[in-house]
């Protein structure tokens, strides 16, 4: 059985919380087993985000395979500034 609140649902809420008008879900990649955060804004995504086991990475898009950090909040800021959600429009 895996984790009730594992890395995917932490940086859920986190997104939810730091920048709510992003769409947020977790979603469950059956064949690997493991769920990953699909993140959209406006124009921006889908963009899936894994758990590498020590830091959360870009898992499709421009940036897949590049690490964004291990810690869900400032994750979530980084996530926020390359989707363009902080920018005023």
């Amino acid at each position: 059985m895996g984790e009730i609140f594992g890395p995917a649902e932490r940086l859920h809420a986190a997104v939810r919380r730091r920048a709510p008008r992003i769409a947020v879900s977790v979603v469950r990649d059956e064949e690997a087993g493991l769920s990953r955060v699909s993140v959209t804004y406006r124009g921006e995504g889908p963009r899936l985000i894994g758990w590498d086991g020590s830091s959360y990475t870009w898992h499709d898009g421009p940036y897949r395979g590049l690490s964004i950090g291990a810690d869900a909040e400032e994750v979530a800021d980084c996530v926020a500034a390359t989707l363009g959600a902080n920018r005023p429009h």
